[in-house]
Order: structure tokens, then sequence, then C-alpha cells
């Protein structure tokens, strides 16, 4: 059924349907107008990207600049960037003003909320639209492990929290996050350190620092991060809510006592293998949790984001 729709999509978004599966027997470049009236020169991935974006390519203006260059405006925005990135700004644009800064750098701002950060930041916020944060956060103070450019803990703070406690080890990611809390006077508690089974630091080897540097990243180049005794964390935070999306360093949860998991109600993890996700259910479980929602990371099988609530009467029960 899903290929069905998406042939007649395909079918129904160009003018020459047939010119367009044309594309899909090598790697030729051809003229394709759609049914908007606009004539791009494009391979069969170009279309496909511009195809997937239709519904609002239709009600803004894209211009082809260069062979894999396009730019993206309505009459708030104007992005310049290649074909594969166009759905992600479309989206974007949907729900925000965007100022583009640089080739990798925007800004944001709609009527709740204002930020600045990278593209790789623009795929978290459109990541949280999934529901993978849905929480009643209202009034409380959320533990943000893991919290990148400061998108996450916007994200809180527009859905009510009091205070965000934040932890990220990388520097570049501490400087944006510290800029976006104070773009929206965001009340928050910023530690420029990562977590682990004890306090230290640790070499992290990688080629690019976005959203998959962590513990298991490999690459020619390498930091020192910091890191703090999850346990420690856990106790000292006062939170009613902590998320972790932290890169496998989730895993220290397991070695963490269970009346020190029992002082924050609510969890959000994200695990990145399905044995991380194993040892965390039953790590939980037994610690008087309930599993409340799983969410599946599209076209990444061994990564979910795994919601706990904790059990009343068990905890009075352990008490």
């Amino acid at each position: 059924m899903v290929k069905l729709r998406i042939i007649w999509r395909t079918m129904t978004v160009s003018q020459n349907p047939l010119l367009v599966l044309s594309l899909k027997r090598g790697n030729t470049k051809r003229s394709i107008k759609f049914r908007n009236g606009c004539t791009y020169r494009l391979t069969w991935p170009q279309f496909r990207s511009l195809r997937d974006s239709y519904p609002f390519l239709s009600r803004c203006f894209l211009t082809q600049l260069g062979d894999d260059l396009f730019r993206l405006e309505d009459g708030r925005s104007r992005i310049v960037c290649i074909s594969k990135t166009v759905p992600l700004f479309s989206e974007i644009m949907e729900d925000f003003a965007v100022q583009q800064e640089s080739e990798n750098f925007f800004h944001l701002k709609n009527e709740k909320i204002e930020l600045v950060g990278s593209t790789d930041m623009l795929v978290c916020i459109q990541e949280q639209k999934s529901g993978e944060y849905e929480c009643d956060c209202q009034g409380k103070v959320v533990l943000d492990v893991g919290g990148f450019e400061g998108e996450s803990a916007a994200y809180f703070w527009m859905k009510g929290a009091k205070k965000l406690i934040i932890y990220e080890p990388v520097a570049e990611h501490v400087e944006l996050i510290m800029r976006n809390m104070t773009l929206n006077h965001i009340k928050a508690e910023v530690h420029a350190t990562g977590i682990g089974d004890k306090d230290g630091t640790q070499i992290i080897y990688y080629d690019k620092i976005d959203p998959g540097l962590g513990l298991h990243s490999k690459g020619k180049k390498s930091i020192e991060i910091k890191i703090t005794n999850a346990s420690e964390v856990l106790e000292q935070s006062g939170a009613d809510i902590a998320k972790f999306d932290c890169e496998s360093a989730e895993e220290c949860l397991v070695h963490v006592q269970a009346q020190i998991l029992q002082k924050i109600g609510y969890y959000i993890i994200e695990v990145h293998s399905a044995q991380i996700r194993k040892a965390i259910i039953e790590k939980f479980r037994s610690a008087g949790f309930v599993l409340e929602n799983e969410i599946r990371k599209p076209n990444m099988p061994d990564f979910s984001v795994l919601s706990f609530r904790k059990i009343p009467l068990f905890s009075k029960l352990g008490a």
C-alpha cells in the first residue's frame, strides 16, 4: 500500500510522469515540469526529494541555482540548500521563520520560541514531532542529559517546565545551549559534562561533531570530555522528569541503584542498540517502573525512545 501511494504521488506531482519514470533507469538528468508549472533539471534522487516536499513547494518558491543547489523561499524565510535537504527545510519553514546566517547555521523564530543552531539541530526539532518527548512537564523540573544545542530544553520549556538541568559535554554545543537559553529567558542550569559509571574523563573519537557523537563514535579526530557519575546526577538533580539522549551513555543507568532511579518519577530514554534496550527495560521494570511508551526511529531499527513511569505503590513498598 505504501509503495502504491509513492507511485501515485510520483505520477501526480509532475506533468510528464513517463519522463520522470525514465530517470530511474540510470543516473541521467532531465527537465521535469511539476504541476505547479515550475521546471527543474533533475536526477531521480533529486526528483524524489522534491516530490516528497511537493505539498509545501506548491505554496512557496523553489529556484534551481545549479546542478544540485536550490533556493527555497516564502514570505518570511529564504534558504539555499541541496535537494536532499529540501524536505527538511520545507517542514521547518512551515513552523518557523528561518534566517540562514551561513551554509550550516540558522536562526529560527515563531510565536513561542527562538533558536539558533545547525542543520543537525533542525533534524532534532523535526524528530520532536514524532512525540518522543511528549510528557506532562507543566511546572516541573526536567533533567536533560544530552542537551545538544538546546532544542530539547526549549521544547520542555514551551511545554511548561519551570526549570531545566542540562548536561552536555561538547563545548561547541554548550555555547549554543547558553545562547538559546538566553534568547528565550529559560531558567536553566547547564553542566559541561557527560554521564557515566564514575567521575573522570574520556577520549571520544569522531570525524564530525554532530548528534551521533558518543562513547562508541569512531574517527581520526578526538576530544577529551568530562564525565560525571550518573547516580550523582540523578540524586542531586531534584528533577521530576529525566530525558536521556546521550549516544549509548544511557547504558550506565543499568548500574544505578533502584532507590536512586526512583528519585525521578518519569524517564524518557533514547536507546541505541537492541542490547541496551533490553537491559534498560529489565532494569527499570525491576526498579518499579512501567514502560509507558516506545517510539521507534525511522530507518534505524535498533534505535527507539522509551518512556518509563514510576509505579507509586512499588515506591511505597520499597521505601
